[in-house]
């Protein structure tokens, strides 16, 4: 009977985290893209009306660490989809991409 307590106990604990969810938003630095004052320069995301300071989680890959870290400074924003959490004001995120926008595309007018 002890053992079926504390193993409802530990998936009870597994309810309370947050669900990986996908993100969008634009990804550049918390001080100097999105102008946030008394800020130092850290990685951050706008999305909707809001900015989160954006970082890897213990799951990421080298490559999204090094995309965050690349946020650091930015002072253009960058569309990206993240896979990750919202804990406070921040996105603990496992994957960060780039979204390809139109001007990214090439010239050839959408031929294959």
């Amino acid at each position: 009977m002890g053992l079926v307590l504390a193993f409802s106990g530990v998936s009870l604990a597994a309810d309370d985290a947050p669900a990986v969810q996908e993100i969008k938003g634009d990804a550049g630095c918390f001080k100097c893209c999105f102008k946030v004052e008394n800020a130092e320069c850290a990685a951050a995301v706008k999305v909707d009306t809001n900015v989160f300071l954006l970082k890897a989680s213990d799951k990421a890959s080298e490559d999204t660490v090094k995309l965050i870290a690349s946020f650091k400074g930015a002072a253009k924003a960058t569309p990206v989809v993240i896979k990750g959490v919202k804990k406070d004001k921040t996105i603990i995120a496992d994957a960060v991409a780039k979204v390809e926008t139109k001007k990214e595309t090439s010239g050839c007018g959408g031929c294959n």
